[in-house]
């Protein structure tokens, strides 16, 4: 029976420490080589488009988007409605639309969209994409996207109040594109099925030739730490898409991260499988400095005792006691969450924390600050 540890994960969010618990299995699960490689044929393409989305409620693009206005005044004027002047309106936004183009996608199709606002809209809410071709590099067309702009996030004002919540001004169209155009998939080198792996790893790709190799294809091997290629001696080409679809199901296991993930807009901190601590001593305290403005300190003295006055002192500091933590965690993930929860600072601190104890070298990860 294989022995279980407690796992941690520290997520620090709006100001909170929170630490979140689970039991798993000392030994890293396996997964399938499908879930950390690809065919390398198999690749998506990238689509984009300008269009214009209609209805919506004021919040649309001023008359000073120049562009908004001039495809408004095309696209009326393609439909036989002509003006004198050019034709302007809040109701409508231009926006840039994107999308990937899946491998293997037929003609008739459907994809999902992003839509974002290209001028001064404030909101997309409630709005429609008008017709609008989406292009590849070659800047042929091989989807249309159109329908009902979904948005996420929420902009009212008043004269007085303005309230937003996450993002209004981009929204998604589920399946809000049909594919017109297929983009042909061919297998450039016809002796062999070459695969890539998500994330280049010696390890990772090591262990995913041993598996390959024990599940009937001998002949694999690694050119790199991205690149593994099975030779087509070992495979059935009378029936390519059951060989692959085995070849995907091979199961491995991964190497394990010793990466920390930092994101110091919302305070989370990530910690990898495989990030050590050696044994360290440090403490930590806060310093707070209050600056009181001279011109008001007859208005903020205070009687005590005696009926004497005491005015506060313009500058004053003050700094928290603090004790040295010696810190001495085993060789798991657990031990190190635990050593971190035991200098019980805040978010922010920890932070600090972290990257000081990466500086010393008692901390052995890679950092990454988003």
């Amino acid at each position: 029976m294989k022995k279980k540890q407690r796992f941690c994960i520290v997520a620090l969010v709006t100001g909170a420490l929170c630490l979140v618990s689970h039991l798993v299995q000392a030994d890293s699960l396996p997964v399938r080589l499908k879930d950390i490689s690809k065919v390398i044929e198999a690749r998506e393409n990238q689509l984009f488009g300008f269009g214009l989305v209609l209805g919506l409620r004021n919040t649309g693009d001023s008359a000073s988007t120049i562009f908004t206005n001039m495809a408004l005044t095309n696209m009326l004027r393609k439909i036989g409605i002509t003006s004198p002047k050019e034709f302007s309106s809040r109701n409508v936004a231009g926006v840039m639309v994107t999308a990937q183009l899946p491998p293997y996608v037929k003609r008739g199709q459907k994809i999902t969209v992003s839509v974002s606002s290209l001028g001064d809209s404030t909101s997309l809410i409630g709005g429609t994409l008008l017709l609008t071709p989406l292009q590849g590099p070659d800047m042929k067309t091989y989807a249309v996207a159109q329908g009902a702009v979904v948005v996420g996030g929420v902009s009212e004002q008043s004269s007085q109040v303005q309230v937003y919540k996450n993002q209004s001004t981009v929204g998604h169209i589920l399946d809000g594109a049909i594919v017109e155009q297929e983009v042909p998939m061919t297998y450039s080198d016809q002796r062999n099925i070459t695969m890539v792996l998500n994330d280049s790893n010696y390890i990772t790709i090591s262990r995913a030739v041993k598996a390959i190799q024990e599940n009937g294809f001998p002949g694999a091997k690694a050119l790199d730490a991205n690149t593994l290629k099975i030779p087509l001696a070992d495979l059935d080409s009378s029936d390519l898409v059951n060989t692959i679809a085995k070849l995907e199901n091979i199961s491995l296991i991964p190497d394990s991260s010793s990466k920390i993930v930092i994101n110091s807009k919302t305070g989370t901190v990530v910690i990898g499988e495989m990030v050590r601590l050696f044994p360290v001593a440090l403490t930590h305290g806060n310093i707070s400095i209050k600056i009181t403005n001279t011109t008001n300190q007859n208005a903020t003295a205070a009687l005590v005792g005696g009926g004497q006055q005491t005015e506060e002192p313009p500058v004053k500091v003050e700094e928290q006691e603090s004790k040295m933590v010696y810190l001495n965690p085993s060789s798991t993930l657990s031990s190190l969450v635990n050593a971190l929860n035991e200098i019980g600072a805040t978010p922010k601190d920890l932070i600090s924390i972290i990257q000081a104890l990466h500086e010393s070298g008692a901390l052995i990860a890679t950092i990454e600050i988003l």
